[in-house]
């Protein structure tokens, strides 16, 4: 612990305290960046693309899907604090700057994948020199640099008072406020007032904007014909759907972490989220189902295949983790939290009682798996068969089972949790559910193409994982430095509510 932490104010105390556990994660999250970027610069950058598993035939990879996926993931974050601020829910008031923050790093984040998936970033004023106004690329570079000035500038007016009060309780650090303030002190009523209209004025751009940029984002691959399951007219509601429920959920798993760590989050805030996560699964996968039977019903040979093989095929571990895994398990469990103890007479709670209500998710993803092993049957390429001593599945069958299998135990594991702890887990499944369906989405068409082409493969090396995680770790290890600049949750607002 640093020198004089006792004279700063309570809730300024713990940017001063930077303890071992803190240290040793920053080396480490440090260390794998540097190793990230070591493998970018030395290895991609001077031996080509050729060191990845992209080809001529798949052109875009991990990259390309994680942009898709971390500019999707700012929805959340803009969205929450848009509703606190437009809306006046007091409820998200006082998570809305650690909302806004985790917005800007998801946008930078996306731009550094851009780069990364470039191979040649010095070439990239080209695009500034001479863009193509007609291409759907460019329109989204340009959606996006307005989302990140927008999420910047909700960032500084909801920060900008905080930043002051830091200035006060830490006067060694009033030159790095002054600057991150732009010179601009005054925490007068009046002045806070203008910063809430100007806020109001800025969310009420926010929502649209987040809806043009991940429709945009949709429209880079929806406007192209030469890939089975991009050209479709639900594939921007589809991915503005997904992003704001990957959004939300990150969100929620990010606050479940802080609150972990002693951060002043109260429970029924993250809990209230999760409920609005609960309502927006349904939708996503009703937008799933929609265009797979969209693509899949009028028989198009090529889709119909790609289909085929994300179901039963090369891909199904893929395509089932995210319905089963990525949108059933979650809804189960926020389900069953939805109806947790505080809203159910205490009576009910006791013994036998509280074990049979326990029971019912458990009961109900068993009959979810007992369905899906008997759909087993229908497939002709999967085979399933008992024989006496032994329970033979193919490739295929045990890929769907294990998933099945998992979400169950999700599920299990789920009912012995706290309320927040459940609801951070089912924040993760989606969050990684969401992952597996970008990739599905961006990467498997390239392996379906409309013209004669021999059998094309993908697989991710070495050299294109560690950049990624090294990015990854960059964006986490931002969030830890930001955590010691100022507080990320409104401890005023909190405590105003506690009183």
């Amino acid at each position: 612990m640093l020198q004089g932490t006792q004279r700063v104010p309570r809730p300024f105390a713990g940017l001063m305290v930077l303890g071992p556990a803190y240290l040793a994660t920053v080396v480490i999250l440090l260390g794998l960046a540097v190793l990230g970027a070591y493998f970018i610069v030395f290895r991609q950058w001077q031996e080509g693309l050729v060191v990845t598993g992209m080809n001529n035939r798949v052109s875009w990879g991990l990259e390309i899907v994680n942009f898709v996926y971390f500019v999707g993931l700012s929805a959340g974050g803009i969205i929450i604090a848009a509703m606190a601020h437009l809306l006046g829910m007091k409820e998200f008031r006082s998570i809305a700057r650690f909302a806004e923050l985790l917005a800007i790093a998801c946008i930078i984040l996306a731009l550094f994948f851009i780069l990364l998936s470039v191979g040649r970033p010095d070439r990239l004023y080209y695009l500034l020199l001479h863009p193509n106004i007609t291409s759907p690329l460019v329109w989204d570079v340009m959606i996006i640099v307005a989302y990140l000035a927008l999420a910047m500038a909700m960032g500084y007016f909801g920060t900008r008072h905080e930043l002051v009060r830091c200035m006060e309780a830490l006067p060694a650090r009033r030159g790095l406020y002054r600057l991150l303030t732009l010179g601009y002190t005054d925490i007068s009523e009046a002045a806070l007032r203008r910063d809430a209209r100007i806020l109001k004025g800025l969310s009420f751009i926010a929502i649209p904007a987040a809806v043009a940029l991940h429709s945009l984002t949709a429209w880079i691959l929806g406007l192209i014909k030469a890939k089975a399951l991009w050209h479709s007219t639900l594939l921007a509601p589809l991915f503005v759907t997904s992003a704001l429920v990957s959004g939300l959920a990150l969100l929620i798993l990010a606050l479940a972490v802080m609150r972990a760590f002693r951060t002043e989050i109260r429970q029924e805030t993250i809990i209230r989220l999760g409920k609005l996560l609960l309502l927006l699964i349904p939708v996503l996968g009703y937008f799933l189902f929609a265009e797979l039977l969209t693509v899949v019903y009028p028989g198009i040979p090529k889709e119909t295949r790609l289909f085929m093989d994300l179901m039963v095929g090369k891909f199904v571990a893929i395509f089932w983790f995210n319905l089963l895994v990525g949108l059933v398990a979650p809804m189960v469990i926020l389900l069953y939290v939805w109806a947790a103890p505080q809203r159910v007479p205490a009576r009910i709670w006791a013994g036998r009682e509280r074990l049979a209500f326990r029971a019912v998710p458990m009961a109900v993803t068993g009959l979810a798996i007992v369905a899906l092993v008997y759909s087993l049957q229908l497939q002709r390429n999967v085979s399933l068969a008992v024989v006496p001593g032994a329970f033979e599945l193919s490739l295929t069958g045990r890929a769907i089972v294990a998933n099945a299998v998992a979400a169950f135990l999700l599920v299990i594991l789920a009912t012995r949790l706290p309320a927040v702890g459940s609801v951070g887990l089912a924040s993760t499944l989606v969050v990684l559910g969401v992952l597996a369906e970008r990739f599905n989405v961006v990467v498997v068409p390239f392996l379906f193409p409309f013209l004669p082409y021999p059998p094309a493969a993908y697989v991710p090396t070495f050299e294109e994982v560690l950049p990624i995680l090294g990015i990854y770790a960059l964006g986490v290890l931002g969030f830890l430095l930001v955590a010691k600049v100022f507080p990320l949750v409104g401890a005023e607002d909190e405590a105003r509510r506690r009183g």
